[in-house]
């Protein structure tokens, strides 16, 4: 088995527990070379790497949660704050829920982002917001004079 197969069954097999210094945090935006802006749990934002055995393994969405090893701000030497430890799968978010790991402050945005999307699904619903070709004629079928001249 070789360096990147081992490295991919740990990924999806293994379930992960953040250790004291490192924090679950949510990826907001790639800025390419491996980069993503990720924000905190207390809303702070800052920049991650992500480490040689995940690159071309493992794809990080916006959206998506990570573990990350933090970097002390004393060490710091550029805007990076921090090393992407693990990715984080929604069986490992449902996981982190049940054992009360997962921070509060992202299911409440998480609510409120499926509250968004319920809102625009329940919209789209209606027949007035659906796409009318203006090219076709329109063309009214009357049911009931059809009807009508069926009868006699």
């Amino acid at each position: 088995m070789g360096r990147k197969q081992k490295t991919t069954n740990n990924l999806l097999k293994s379930v992960p527990l953040p250790t004291e210094t490192q924090k679950i945090s949510k990826v907001l935006n790639w800025r390419g070379k491996n980069l993503f802006e990720i924000q905190f749990s207390d809303g702070n934002t800052t920049l991650c790497t992500l480490p040689p055995k995940f690159r071309n393994l493992i794809w990080v969405k916006r959206g998506s949660y990570v573990i990350i090893n933090p970097i002390n701000e004393t060490e710091r030497v550029n805007k990076i704050g921090g090393e992407i430890e693990h990715v984080l799968f929604p069986e490992h978010v449902k996981n982190f829920k049940s054992e009360g790991i997962w921070p509060q402050e992202f299911e409440i945005q998480d609510d409120d982002n499926n509250k968004i999307v319920d809102s625009r699904n329940e919209n789209t619903t209606n027949s007035d917001d659906l796409f009318v070709n203006t090219n076709r004629r329109e063309i009214d079928y009357d049911t009931s004079s059809s009807e009508n001249e069926e009868e006699d």
